[in-house]
Parts: structure tokens; C-alpha cells; sequence
């Protein structure tokens, strides 16, 4: 079993001594990265991830290494590389292949950690080659080597890996390629297997445990012709069913009511084993926290109330040293140990998106009797939440009788230790949120999945199933887009009112900031499907029509090139996602038109603006016809909104014939640009 410390530098060690190929897959994957905080003198490599893969590959002819990482999600984006500016895309070397993988719903990820080296040694479990995860198992408060690559420390950090070797490795390999021709459509040769598995192995990286089955169980969630497996899931509900003594798990998350279900129903048996949870305490944001944390407590409380007959321990490994200075560890562990004779390791968490949304992978060893090596895991585990020694855990095991006593008699003599976890769910408005599964679905949020689950189960029961299927794909939509409009007047009702955005645009007259200011607010309007007619309005009511048009034109415009330049560069698997057969009909319909056919959608929208700009982008119509098409159609509108809204206030201000008469001509001239638009856009 591998901490981060062990794992990078085992990584390292592997890679420099594979032959022919090196697969990984990453939920997360970081170029600038440091394997090791101190380098071996005999070693000629590059310390830094990319850098280090590259020159491996130029010192071996015949390796070739192949990087699959997940599509993901923009929620990301401010924490990830920049994969279009970083070194694997600027200075990248053809044998070192790095794709992206889409191929899942929207709302699921790709979890899934996994090296496979030469189709006969695998690293598996919890641990990315990213930021954040490097951490000795001393897990010191203060540990100047453990910094991000920008130089900034971080909390120190408990992860679980294991490397292995065998026939398990083959299913591995199989998985990869799978994985790959799934996401690219190329199918690789599998590598003929040499069992050179000895010359891989790193010299200084201990063997645990020789001649034992290993089981690979997955997760994944139905995907167009791809099916759903919940193995992980399930493997967990009978890992739980069958334990007998003690059932001990490290995990981030706790929010799978199903398996808080199986391990109530084990506490409150008379003769269940003793249970304990080490969990991260604090999840590290607001978001995580009122969702997941939430969850979490709500569950922590129902096993709390469970506990009739005090077997149950929840912790949080908690260090300090000799000055006071102290911190958590954030536990990024899943692993799950059992009678001495169990021991499960992987990437999935105890929640709804490991068990059936994302793709996850985990590796099993289970016998009868008792295996010395999952024994001293437990011992060595517990040896570094204490910061002591494994001869110290067992002895205090031995005398407790129990592995919650033998904490509790520990937390009493180290610094570093396993502390109590206190919870709190306390209100019927968060219990009622915590035991429904919105804040945890269990199902991708994908509307192409939900229409597809919902008319397969329509077809089986109707001898018509086209006339079924569109009236259902109808109200769907009409359903979805009510909710839609709901969400977005309640995100921005109370925001975006004629008050407000007076009280803002005033705060802007006279800055010098205004015309930068403006032209950000239209621009990032258009991106996210902000009102920009009320913007308008209520710009040219404070501020005035010109320098409201110049900006609004000018902003809106930017706006829309940015669209296009998303759908064009990497929108296509977003909206596909989103949209599924719809954006095909879509594009085909903005793909095909020349200048004033564009003008005509600018004019007459087919589908919001920041949609018509991603799949413009996406489509085949070049990027001239798009802007010289969007000018004229965006133009009179949007001119004739600020005219017509300028003219209208003066009429209310000044009323006399002279007002209302400027307010009629612009009017008409208003429709009678947009009619010429239409007449000569057909």
C-alpha cells in the first residue's frame, strides 16, 4: 500500500524501467508537478511530470505512453491545466499521446486512476499524478516540501495506492484500452505479456502480500449503447453483510444512503462487528460542504442513533506539534478493511456519484481465515493516524480488545491522532434536503439519458412507440425549459431588476471605468444568458443611447465571437451532452446559411444566443459568414431598442408633439429595419 510520497516516487521509478508502453488514466493529471522532493544523484531525469515523460520517452525508442484524461468540468477549470497552452499540447512528443474522454453523461465524471506499465504491473486507487496529493505518511503540520507547484503549501493529505502485478494487470490493461477506443475510436493492440514484472517493480517498494486473487470491481453509468454496472456498490453491501468482527473504512465522502442503510442494519444487530469511520472533517468549501457535508452529518447522525450497542467510532485524523500549531488531514482515502481478511482499495467514494453515476475502479483481496497482510495494513494505518510506531498499535490492540478502544486509549497519549468526529444536522429543513438524493443524485443529470431511460420504459409497454416518443420528447422539453425559466428567475430575479441595474449604471457615470466596465457586462451577458434587451434598457435610462449602443454592440459582439470560438475549439462534446440528437438538426440548420440567413436567426432566434453562438462554432458555417451575418442582424435590433427606449423617456419627460413624433419615426424605423432584415434574409 502507497502514501503519495511512496506512490510518486514509485511511479517514477516504474516508468523509467517500462519497455514498450505506459497507460494512465487520470481524473485529473498536472504537468508542473514534483515526483520527488529529493532526487537520487544516479538519476539523469527531470524531476517535473511532463518534462520527466518526455525524456523518457526520447531515452527509449520503443516506449510509447498514452495519457486518457477526463473531459471535465468547468467547475475545474480554475484548478486544472490549461490543456490547450500546457506543455503537452505546446511542446508535446508524438509518443506521448494525451486525449480527453467526453464519452460519459453530463453531471458524471471519469474517477477512474489507473497506470498500467507494459501490460504487467498496475498502479490502482485513489491517488492522481495532480497537485495536492504529495504528503509523506508523517503528515507533519508543517511540511515545507509540501507545496503546489506554484510554491503554496496545502494541508497534509492521506491517500491509499497499490501496485500489483499478475492476471489482474491483464483485466487492467483491457479496461484501459476499452476506456480508449471509447472516448477515440481507435482500437489498440493489446501488448503481448512478458511477465517481466520483476524488472519493473521498483528496487526500494515492498511486497505485501504474493499468490492471492484479486478481484476488479467498476462503476459506471448508462451511456448510449454502454450499459451500467454498480459492481463497486454492490461488492460494498456484501463486504458489509459478511463481516463478522470489525468493519474499518477510510473514505472523503459519506452520502450513500444505501450504505448507510447496510451498516445501521449491522449495528443494530446484537452480535455485528464494531465499526469505524475515518472521514474528512472539513470537505474544503462552501459548496461541498452544504451538499456532500451535509449529506454526510445526516447519515453520521442515523448510524449515531443506530449504535444500540456502542461499536461504532466516527474520527478525523487531526495532527499538531510542539509549538500548538495543529490541522486536519484531509482523508482522500477509499479503502475499506475487514476481519483481517479483507481489504478493498480504489478510487470510488461512499456516495450515490461513485456507486452509480461516475466511473470508478477498485481493486478486492478477500480469503477465508485470516491474511497477515491485511492485519499489518490495519496496524500500519493506525501507526500513522498516531504518528508512533505498529508495535504500539498492536500492543494497545491486544490489550483494548477493540479497535474504537484502542483509540480511544491513544487519542489520550499523541499529538497526532484520531479525534472525535462532531456532526451536526439539526433542523427539519436540513434533514428533509439530506435524506432526499438532490444534493447526491443517483442518476447523470443528462436530459438525453432521462429520455432515453424514460421512453425505453414507454416502448415496452405500448405497441406504438414512435407516437409515444414524440409526445414525450415534446413535453420533456417543454417541462425542462419551465424549469430552466424558473431557475433563472430565481438566480437572478431579485438581481437583475429595472431598480438595481439603475443603482449599478449609475454607480458607473463619470468613472473612468465605464466604457471597459460596459463592455464586460455585455460580453460576459452573452455568455451566460443574462437579459441583455433589459441591459440595454436600463444602461441607455442611466447613462444615456450612444455610449450604451457603442458597448452594448460592441460587448454583445465579442460575446458572440467568444461562443463561437468555444463551440468551434471544444463545444461540440459540451452541447452534444446537452442537447444529444437536437444538435445535430441545429447545426445543420446555422451550418448551411450565407449573411443575411445568419442576420435573419440574429433578427428571429431559433434558440437562445450563447446556444446559437456555441453551435455556430460547432457547425461548418465559416467564421466571416457568422460575424458579417451577425453585425447586420444584431445592428437595427439593438440600435432600435436604445433608440426607441431614449425617445420614449424623452416623450414621458417633455411631453409634446414633437417627442411623441420622434418617438413614432423611430419606431417605424425600427420595424421597418428589422422588416428589411427578414425580406432579404430569405
Amino acid at each position: 500500500m502507497l502514501s503519495g510520497e511512496t506512490y510518486f516516487s514509485a511511479f517514477r521509478k516504474a516508468v523509467i524501467n517500462a519497455e514498450r508502453t505506459v497507460n494512465i488514466l487520470a481524473w485529473d493529471l498536472m504537468e508542473d508537478i514534483e515526483l520527488v522532493r529529493k532526487k537520487d544523484p544516479k538519476d539523469d531525469f527531470p524531476t517535473k511530470l511532463a518534462d520527466f515523460l518526455f525524456a523518457v520517452v526520447e531515452a527509449k525508442p520503443s516506449l510509447e505512453i498514452r495519457i486518457l484524461l477526463w473531459d471535465y468540468s468547468l467547475v475545474y477549470l480554475a484548478e486544472r491545466d490549461w490543456l490547450l497552452f500546457s506543455r503537452w499540447k505546446q511542446d508535446g512528443h508524438p509518443r506521448v499521446i494525451l486525449e480527453q474522454d467526453h464519452e460519459i453523461g453530463v453531471g458524471a465524471s471519469h474517477h477512474q486512476k489507473l497506470v498500467v506499465i507494459d501490460g504487467d504491473f498496475a498502479f490502482c486507487g485513489g491517488l492522481d499524478l495532480s497537485a495536492w496529493r504529495w504528503d509523506s505518511p508523517e503528515h507533519k503540520v508543517d511540511d515545507g516540501r509540501r507545496v503546489d507547484p506554484k510554491g503554496s503549501p496545502y494541508q497534509p493529505y492521506h491517500d491509499v495506492h497499490m501496485a500489483i502485478t499478475g492476471l489482474a494487470v491483464r483485466d487492467l490493461n483491457t479496461l484501459f484500452h476499452k476506456r480508449w477506443k471509447r472516448a477515440t475510436g481507435e482500437t489498440l493492440a493489446l501488448p503481448e505479456v512478458k511477465n517481466n514484472s520483476i524488472q519493473i517493480w521498483p528496487d526500494d517498494l515492498p511486497i505485501d502480500v504474493e499468490d492471492v486473487e484479486t478481484g476488479i470491481s467498476l462503476t459506471y453509468s448508462q451511456y448510449k449503447d454502454y450499459p451500467a454496472s454498480r459492481q463497486i456498490e454492490q461488492l460494498h453491501l456484501d463486504l458489509i453483510h459478511r463481516a463478522e468482527r470489525y468493519i474499518y473504512i477510510e473514505n472523503q465522502y459519506l452520502s450513500s444512503h444505501l450504505i448507510a442503510d447496510a451498516i445501521i442494519e449491522r449495528l443494530q444487530e446484537a452480535d455485528g462487528p464494531e465499526v469505524v469511520l475515518i472521514l474528512t472533517y472539513d470537505t474544503g468549501g462552501w459548496l461541498e460542504e452544504g451538499t456532500l457535508g451535509l449529506l454526510r452529518d445526516r447519515l453520521l447522525e442515523r448510524l449515531d442513533e443506530a449504535d444500540l450497542h456502542g461499536r461504532l467510532g466516527i474520527y478525523y485524523p487531526y495532527v499538531e506539534d510542539e509549538s500548538g500549531q495543529s490541522s486536519q488531514v484531509y482523508v482522500h482515502a477509499k479503502l475499506f478493511i475487514a476481519d483481517d481478511n479483507t481489504v478493498e482499495v480504489g478510487s470510488a467514494n461512499l456516495s450515490n456519484r461513485s456507486m452509480k453515476v461516475d466511473s470508478e475502479v477498485d481493486l478486492v483481496i478477500c480469503q477465508s481465515g485470516v491474511l497477515p497482510s491485511v492485519q499489518k495494513l490495519l496496524h500500519r494505518l493506525l501507526a500513522v493516524h498516531f504518528n508512533t510506531d505498529t508495535p504500539t498499535i498492536e500492543t494497545q490492540l491486544e490489550t483494548s480488545g477493540s479497535i474504537n478502544e484502542a483509540i480511544r486509549a491513544l487519542q489520550k497519549q499523541h499529538l497526532h491522532k484520531l479525534a472525535d468526529f462532531k456532526f451536526d444536522c439539526s433542523g427539519p429543513l436540513r434533514r428533509k434536503l439530506a435524506d432526499s438524493q438532490w444534493l447526491d443524485p443517483d442518476e447523470p443529470i443528462d436530459p438525453g439519458h432521462w429520455m432515453r431511460k424514460a421512453i425505453s420504459g414507454i416502448n415496452a409497454q405500448t405497441s406504438s412507440p414512435q407516437k409515444w416518443r414524440k409526445y414525450l420528447k415534446y413535453g420533456i422539453w417543454l417541462v425542462a425549459g419551465l424549469l430552466a425559466a424558473y431557475a433563472l428567475n430565481q438566480a437572478w430575479g431579485s438581481v437583475i431588476d429595472k431598480e438595481s441595474l439603475d443603482q449599478f449604471f449609475s454607480a458607473l457615470r463619470g468613472s473612468v471605468w465605464l466604457i471597459p466596465s460596459l463592455l464586460s457586462i455585455f460580453l460576459v451577458s452573452g455568455l451566460i444568458a443574462l437579459p441583455i434587451n433589459l441591459l440595454l434598457v436600463a444602461s441607455t435610462l442611466t447613462l444615456g443611447p450612444w455610449v450604451t449602443f457603442l458597448c452594448g454592440f460592441v460587448g454583445s459582439l465579442l460575446s458572440a465571437f467568444a461562443g463561437f470560438a468555444i463551440g468551434h475549439f471544444g463545444g461540440k462534446p459540451i452541447v452534444e451532452k446537452l442537447f444529444d440528437d437536437k444538435i445535430n438538426d441545429l447545426s445543420q440548420k446555422i451550418g448551411n446559411r450565407g449573411v443575411f440567413s445568419v442576420a435573419l436567426i440574429r433578427v428571429v432566434p431559433i434558440a437562445p444566443f450563447v446556444v446559437i453562438n456555441v453551435v455556430a462554432g460547432i457547425s461548418k458555417l465559416k467564421f466571416r459568414i457568422f460575424a458579417i451575418g451577425s453585425i447586420v442582424g444584431m445592428l437595427p435590433g439593438m440600435l432600435g431598442v436604445v433608440l426607441v427606449t431614449h425617445q420614449a423617456r424623452n416623450a414621458v419627460t417633455d411631453p409634446n408633439w414633437q417627442t411623441w413624433a420622434m418617438l413614432a419615426g423611430v419606431i417605424v424605423l425600427f420595424a421597418g429595419s428589422i422588416y428589411a432584415v427578414k425580406k432579404y434574409s430569405k
